[in-house]
């Protein structure tokens, strides 16, 4: 098959599994990139996420993650849903991308491997590795080359039509393809993202210092939180950054049921969520994103917006 041909199965496949959105870039080795990100974990932004270092040399160079490897594929997957945060200051809140019944990652993995080897079908001899944001890639350099949008001031990828509220994945494939090109960047003079983070995570515009970003301290940071730090009553993400975004100001929602609200956690308060026991959490959580802060951490952050609610 020709790269023409190729190409547009690929795309078609996209389309066919559900992807709102795929881009093409070539591979290359990202330079600037490269000295970003090593100046970022320098000045200790990435705060305690110490494997982006370890795989460092892999972010910056994709054919150590497969031999001549020439395209990387990326793809964009809409979760958001029609469901609003509840204003309540009582009422605990948890990112849209993790509320759902599923994790994200399984249900974009086996639509990941069908595809390829839906793609080593048409070609056996085409070797491809696929992502789902699990990997050392670095996936919104890639998404952002291949046309998927923009990289905006709070450091997600924007699409002027969809927004951002949607999940990244990579497939990388050792076959020339026709590529796509990168967008304008669209925010201009606009920092409502800025302004509106509680925490100042976003330190000037394009630069997050993860260390004070509430998605991290809910998600990764171990042990106990600053007491200084408001959580805004985030336990497990925050959403606040694309929520202010003019482009989600439309919004675009997925088809699937396993991403919308799970009854036993949205819209539930700070006190309701604490009867939970360990048990409880790891049979209702297992399969879903939420599992990660595991129960100790979605403890933990139930007691410090509480009490921050009781202090307020």
């Amino acid at each position: 098959m020709d790269t023409f041909k190729i190409t547009n199965f690929i795309k078609s496949l996209a389309k066919e599994y559900g992807f709102i959105k795929c881009g093409i870039a070539p591979v290359e080795k990202l330079n600037s990139e490269s000295n970003y990100l090593k100046q970022w974990i320098k000045s200790k932004y990435s705060g305690e996420m110490f494997w982006i270092e370890k795989s460092l040399e892999k972010r910056i160079n994709p054919l150590l993650i497969l031999e001549d490897v020439k395209s990387i594929v990326s793809l964009a997957y809409l979760y958001d849903t029609k469901e609003l945060h509840p204003s309540e200051k009582n009422i605990a809140k948890v990112s849209r991308y993790a509320w759902g019944n599923l994790d994200y990652h399984k249900v974009l993995k086996k639509k990941l491997k069908e595809m390829t080897n839906k793609i080593k079908e048409v070609d056996n001899q085409i070797k491809t590795k696929f992502y789902v944001d699990d990997g050392p890639v670095m996936e919104k350099v890639w998404a952002v080359k291949a046309g998927i949008g923009w990289m905006g001031k709070n450091t997600n990828v924007i699409d002027p039509e969809i927004g951002s509220f949607f999940f990244l994945s990579e497939i990388l494939i050792d076959k020339e393809l026709i590529y796509d090109q990168p967008l304008e960047d669209m925010c201009e003079t606009c920092n409502i993202c800025i302004n509106a983070c509680p925490t100042g995570a976003l330190i000037e515009e394009y630069k997050l210092d993860a260390s004070l970003c509430i998605s991290y301290l809910t998600i990764e940071k171990k042990g106990e939180l600053p007491q200084d730090i408001d959580l805004d009553g985030w336990i497990f993400g925050c959403d606040i950054c694309q929520e202010v975004c003019p482009y989600n100001k439309h919004k675009f929602v997925t088809n699937e049921l396993g991403f919308q609200p799970n009854k036993k956690i949205y819209n539930k308060s700070f006190s309701e969520l604490l009867k939970i026991n360990q048990e409880e959490f790891e049979k209702e959580f297992t399969s879903t994103a939420i599992k990660r802060t595991r129960y100790e951490g979605f403890k933990r952050n139930l007691l410090h917006n509480l009490n921050k609610l009781k202090t307020a």
